[in-house]
């Protein structure tokens, strides 16, 4: 590769490399693998002990071919060149010319190096500028990446999985600025393709992307807890491309792992997934439409005290929601009406659902409202609008999921715009089976320009074909609760309350494999409906302890279930007139006198309308202690004759009943003044209790401020251990290395040695023995043991030469002796060389004693 393949002019490509502690290993990897002569130029900064004397240079010299030197102030940067920073100082990029500084004591610690250097590097021509982070612990390099690639540079990163301390690399990832996660020994090739083509230009590479969507789609459901597999793949695969195209990854793979190792890339592609577009006046004539269709209609025939009821499922930011408050308000000031009406309006998202809690926007979002309704709807605070108070009361934000998650209850219209067509078939058919069980008799139901009812279009009338509103026109409601999904949720909903009727069991919808089992059941159904309502009497279910179950026939006239967020007790739901008579039949029934209980009740529902009705509880358990009650109603048209002329006369039995109450009242009045009683004493003692808290309090606020001194001690001394562990990891690494090769080097020596024939000892300058080699040590009978002792304890003994005599002349003179002889019948030379001592202490001096001839 020659320099104009990689440039163009006298620009330099600069590779900047950032490693720590285990980045000696992919360093050695990506120069075995970088070309000698592409004209590029390397900058390698480390975490170095101050007081360490590097090997970096010597190690990496074994790896490449081009030319090592470490940085120098004032140095000019050249091609083919790799440049190493030195220990305790800051370098940085002026131009092409090298700064140093040496580490100040104002510095912060723990130091960064590695960002010191890249954002020096910001100003350099972003196209022939690469930034890479190897191992490393902390988060050195962070910050500098997601500033040299907001210029344009490229930023490659170790895969986390490889290296051996992720930290670094994890920490670049979470910016998001990052282009590539390689191997180490991958990086030279991206960084000529990226020199060669910039990012633009993708290399074709082959990956299962249906594999990959799953692999990412289980990390998504790991995440959030929702499974995207009900949406259309198609989607889900163009969504998960456009997210990595955007990050500038080349390859699903790469951003798979980003996706592992940044939490909050995945959040990102989440919300990619949820799709939440929607604004103010979306499709203004489909607005209009609703508003003459459907909210001036249910404000003009639904009864004044029976509030109006919405849904907005997938509400995103909360725009739709507010639209439909606002015209549904503008169509009650337009009848001069005071009706009530409830939003409820549902997401999945919950950082959707809190930004529309608030209900706080910009100009920009409202710019397609009526100055008129901006100005009567929404209050102005800075440069941003807040929706009105009034109007923000109306309407309930709540995490749910519209496909998972039970649908909310007597709605009179559900507004639910381009969330199905992103559905598959099944999942579609079971959320519009769940809408037609939250919808009212004649409740209306909202969808978007391209969706439609399916299998269900039997069921609804058609309003408006081309804006698709349409309302229900079936007598089914709950049957087609059994469409519920199986899936479990982690976290529990408390927004929904309990079914109006009893669903069936739940099934699993994605087992099915034929559309008949449903239908048949669904006729099943149907049947039992009908058997239902032409012989159970008008009634509510209640249990032991007063809530509500279910109710049945007519009953449901004296059922008010105006917030569905309520408890469904009887003093919640039931008609007040009702209370007295229920109650007393429940007392009853604690006392086990439970035989039946008939009452005829007067009945109040307001504008002079009075019924009479009979009213008769009974057990549905032949059992001492039944836990569910009957509560039979039959309405009355003949007034008691006892009550023709008055009304304030009780009907017959009512001063039983009234005796009952007053006993039961009896009891509880005494139980309540045992339990004042009881509360006072434990309020004495909790005062009490208190004070000494109070003290206590006091003196762990006093340790508490000397423990957070102590902390911020901690912290700072944890912080300086930190870099200096960083810096022993890279010093244990290379030490490693030197060891290996002096390892190597022992040997070779002793092999040449042997090879030789010659014999080497080696003594101190107190003639005490260092090292011998193997083939003395062989000869000679000489042992590991054998090591600083003397030549006058251990070693060769010769008849023509005293080989202690020698070596101690050698030390004393300075200079060489040599003597020759017959030993075992070999004519041996020995020679006594003094060694000494060096200034660098590569030598501490003493004699080598060289013994040639053996055979």
């Amino acid at each position: 590769m020659n320099t104009e393949e990689t440039g163009s002019g006298d620009i330099i490509p600069l590779i900047a490399l950032g490693a720590s502690a285990g980045g000696l290993e992919p360093l050695e990897e990506f120069f075995d693998a970088a070309p000698a002569d592409a004209g590029w130029c390397f900058v390698v900064i480390q975490h170095l002990s101050p007081d360490y004397r590097s090997m970096m240079k010597s190690i990496l010299e074994r790896k490449s071919h081009l030319r090592i030197q470490h940085v120098a102030d004032g140095l000019q940067i050249e091609r083919n060149t790799i440049y190493l920073n030195k220990p305790s100082e800051f370098v940085r990029l002026d131009g092409d010319t090298f700064r140093t500084r040496a580490y100040d004591d104002p510095d912060a610690l723990p130091h960064l190096p590695i960002d010191y250097f890249v954002n020096s590097i910001r100003g350099r021509t972003p196209a022939q500028t690469v930034a890479i982070i190897l191992s490393g612990s902390g988060s050195d390099g962070a910050r500098g990446c997601a500033a040299v690639h907001g210029e344009g540079a490229a930023v490659f990163v170790q895969t986390p999985a490889e290296a051996d301390f992720a930290s670094m690399p994890q920490a670049a990832l979470k910016t998001g600025a990052v282009d590539r996660i390689l191997s180490a020994k991958d990086m030279p090739k991206a960084i000529a393709d990226f020199l060669n083509h910039g990012k633009s230009d993708p290399p074709d590479r082959a990956f299962d992307a249906t594999k990959m969507s799953e692999e990412i789609q289980s990390l998504l459901k790991q995440h959030t807890n929702l499974d995207f597999s009900a949406y259309k793949p198609d989607l889900v695969q163009r969504r998960i491309s456009r997210r990595q195209e955007l990050h500038g990854f080349r390859n699903v793979e790469e951003y798979r792992q980003l996706l592992l190792a940044n939490p909050a890339a995945l959040d990102e592609l989440y919300e990619d997934l949820l799709i939440g577009v929607t604004q103010f006046y979306r499709n203004p004539e489909a607005i209009e439409t609703l508003r003459t269709s459907v909210l001036d209609r249910l404000v003009r025939e639904k009864d004044d005290d029976v509030p109006i009821r919405v849904w907005v499922p997938a509400c995103a930011s909360g725009e739709e929601a507010y639209t439909i408050a606002i015209e549904l308000s503008e169509a009650i000031r337009a009848a001069g009406s005071d009706r009530r009406f409830r939003i409820i309006a549902t997401d999945v998202h919950r950082r959707s659902i809190d930004r529309a809690s608030t209900g706080l926007y910009d100009e920009q979002s409202l710019s397609g409202m009526d100055p008129d309704l901006r100005a009567r709807y929404f209050l102005k605070h800075r440069d941003q609008y807040v929706v009105e108070p009034t109007l923000r009361q109306k309407l309930i934000f709540s995490v749910h999921d519209a496909l998972a998650d039970p649908p909310f209850m007597h709605l009179d219209l559900i507004s639910c715009r381009n969330l199905l067509i992103y559905l598959n078939s099944e999942p579609r058919t079971r959320m519009i089976s769940m809408f037609m069980f939250g919808l009212r008799k004649d409740g209306f139901l909202l969808l978007g320009p391209s969706e439609t009812l399916g299998a269900y279009g039997d069921e609804f009338a058609t309003v408006n074909a081309r804006w698709r509103i349409f309302q229900k026109t079936s007598q089914r409601q709950g049957v087609e609760r059994m469409m519920l999904t199986d899936r479990h949720r982690t976290m529990p909903r408390h927004d929904t309350p309990p079914p109006a009727v009893t669903a069936p069991a739940r099934f699993n919808p994605y087992a099915a494999t034929d559309h008949t089992e449903p239908r048949n059941r669904d006729l099943l159904i149907r049947s039992y409906n009908a058997l239902l309502k032409r012989y159970a009497p008008s009634s509510i279910l209640i249990s032991a302890d007063g809530r509500v179950l279910n109710w049945f026939g007519a009953a449901s006239a004296f059922i008010d279930t105006l917030n569905n967020l309520a408890e469904w007790t009887i003093e919640d739901i039931v008609h007040p007139s009702l209370h007295f008579a229920i109650n007393v039949g429940m007392e009853k029934l604690r006392r086990n006198a439970m035989e039946g209980y008939t009452r005829k009740v007067k009945v109040e529902f307001g504008a002079n309308q009075t019924k009479w009705c009979n009213l008769t509880i009974e057990p549905l358990e032949q059992q001492e202690n039944p836990r569910f009650l009957l509560i039979s109603i039959k309405l009355d048209e003949q007034v008691p004759p006892t009550l023709a002329n008055d009304n304030d006369v009780p009907p017959a039995g009512a001063g039983d009943d009234a005796v009952i109450l007053s006993q039961r009242i009896t009891e509880l009045e005494r139980d309540l003044r045992l339990t004042e009683e009881t509360l006072q004493q434990v309020t004495e003692r909790l005062e009490a209790s208190g004070e000494e808290l109070q003290a206590s309090n006091e003196e762990l606020q006093a340790s508490n401020e000397e423990l957070q001194a102590s902390n911020e001690e901690l912290q700072s001394s944890n912080e300086e251990l930190h870099a200096v562990n960083e810096e022993l990891v890279t010093v244990s690494a290379e030490h490693e290395l030197k060891i290996e090769e002096l390892s190597d080097l022992n040997t070779n020596m002793d092999l040449v040695l042997n090879l030789l024939r010659v014999g080497v000892i080696f003594l101190d300058r107190k003639g005490r023995i260092r090292r011998f080699s193997e083939l003395i040590g062989q000869r000679f009978q000489m042992q590991s043991h054998d090591i600083n002792r003397t030549l006058d304890v251990v070693g060769p003994r010769f008849d023509f030469a005293d080989i202690k005599r020698m070596t101690d002349e050698s030390l004393t003179s300075g200079e060489p002796r040599e003597a020759t002889g017959t030993h075992d019948g070999m004519t041996l030379t020995i020679e006594s060389h003094p060694v000494p001592v060096l200034e660098d202490g590569a030598s501490q001096g003493g004699v080598v004693l060289i013994i040639r001839g053996f055979t």
